[in-house]
């Protein structure tokens, strides 16, 4: 289980996500307008409700369990027959959108697609098989945001959801035919004491991931219902530009809850692991907030010029989803050590209530704007409590290097709200860096912890550490 070879894997598939969308949104910004986009926001809303609601095991239980066995050598078919069947009994929720418009009706078959193949790939990364996930997930992408704006040109939302049904079968056939390779054919078994065990102890991060939904698409809803579809249109797109580098970064941390649980398995500390990536994910983290935003902004005002309107929302969305990022994959050494989990659902149920009120009290009287500041306010509190719970449960323990990081996350979010130049992004990055040599915050025996994983072409990483450590 190498970390930084599953992360270049898992990294493909952001890239070809972030490539194939950004031509899907251009072509869709010249020929469409932000009502059509609105009717794509509103599908990708139904995968959220998805994986929030109808995902009754949740995937980072699953992949933790599984890690463990594959690090034992304990993994068979039964088990796997056991977790692949929980969403075939979750068919007859998906009934209940049947209630609404037509285009959300024809979207059933691939949300149970896209809830089926979620398990398939949780499955398959805890078994380190990040080659075949990659496989699977770039070929979905192009249909999903390639082949798809076929029904673009024609204005066609029947269309768009049929071809993104189309990606569901080849992604869920692949992955299936991926997993039977490696441990034989395999057959969704319910085994309901089994299923109940597990979705007892996920039970936590289930009800979490129902109020955590409300915190991380309160604002879409809310958006939608005050301002209509025109303005969910711009603000999903802020949304989405803004999630670029959150989705690149959480390309690299998707590695760590298996790459975690792997290791726990054979008996590894949690707190230096969890040490070492969170200084690691800071510089990421720093460094990507720096320069995203200068680089969104060129691309809202050149390529999407109907979106300029949600250039401030995009801004605050970036950092809101970015800078925590560092802290918020403690989660995954929480996990990974098997931890109780029911904290979590007290934050989520607060972060729900938080962004349905402010929501609603800030976006009659600011508009889209409202439902950015909420997304700030829940960033923050959740980072704060897992940084707190993570120090409580000693799966991380903050030392003097990891402290001088802590203090400086809070003071680039500011700066970047604040300060608009670019050339001062420039003596920030700069600033970074020198923090990062003045205090070593990477140790030489870190980095070449690091110079074990690395793949050959890569070892121009461990020169670059050394430079600034």
């Amino acid at each position: 289980m190498n970390p930084i070879k599953n992360a270049l894997k898992s990294l493909s598939v952001t890239t070809t996500n972030v490539i194939v969308a950004l031509i899907f949104f251009i072509i869709t910004a010249k020929i469409s307008n932000p009502a059509f986009f609105g009717k794509v926001a509103i599908i990708q809303l139904l995968e959220v409700v998805t994986s929030a609601f109808f995902y009754f095991i949740p995937g980072a239980i699953i992949t933790r369990e599984i890690s463990y066995l594959y690090a034992r050598k304990e993994v068979n078919k039964s088990i796997i027959g056991k977790f692949l069947s929980f969403p075939f009994l979750a068919i007859p929720f998906f009934l209940i959108l049947l209630i609404f418009p037509n285009y959300v009706k024809l979207a059933i078959p691939y949300l149970f697609l896209y809830l089926l193949n979620n398990v398939l790939t949780a499955i398959i990364i805890g078994m380190d098989m990040f080659t075949e996930s990659a496989i699977t997930g770039n070929l979905f992408l192009i249909i999903r945001w390639g082949i798809s704006i076929i029904a673009v040109l024609l204005h066609n939302i029947y269309l768009f959801i049929e071809i993104w049904t189309l990606g569901g079968i080849i992604s869920v056939s692949m992955n299936y035919a991926f997993l039977s390779r490696k441990v034989g054919l395999v057959f969704p078994s319910p085994d309901f004491a089994f299923l109940f065990k597990h979705f007892r102890e996920g039970l936590p991060l289930y009800l979490s991931s129902l109020s955590g939904f409300f915190s991380s698409q309160g604002d879409r809803v809310t958006t939608a219902y005050l301002l209509g579809s025109y303005y969910l249109g711009i603000y999903q797109f802020s949304a989405l530009v803004a999630g670029v580098p959150s989705m690149i970064l959480g390309a690299l941390g998707n590695v760590l809850l298996p790459t975690a649980s792997f290791y726990k398995a054979l008996g590894k500390d949690e707190k230096k692991m969890s040490s070492l990536s969170f200084r690691l994910l800071s510089l990421l983290t720093f460094l990507a907030v720096i320069i995203s935003i200068p680089i969104g902004e060129i691309v809202i005002n050149r390529f999407f010029p109907a979106y300029k309107a949600g250039l401030e929302v995009f801004i605050i969305l970036l950092i809101s989803t970015t800078i925590p990022f560092s802290i918020g994959s403690l989660t995954n050494f929480i996990i990974a050590a098997k931890k109780d989990l029911r904290p979590f659902l007290i934050l989520s149920v607060l972060n729900g209530s938080l962004v349905v009120l402010t929501s609603y009290l800030l976006i009659p009287k600011i508009g889209i704007m409202g439902g950015a500041i909420s997304q700030i306010i829940v960033a923050t509190i959740s980072s704060l409590f897992v940084l707190f719970y993570a120090i409580r449960t000693s799966v991380f323990i903050p030392a003097k290097k990891e402290l001088i990081l802590l203090s400086i996350t809070p003071l680039i979010g500011a700066y970047e709200i604040i300060v608009d130049p670019v050339f001062m992004d420039f003596l920030i990055v700069v600033v970074i860096i020198s923090v990062f040599k003045l205090f070593k915050i990477i140790s030489e025996d870190e980095i070449r912890i690091i110079e074990g994983f690395l793949p050959r072409g890569l070892k121009f990483v461990s020169t670059i550490l050394r430079a600034i450590s």
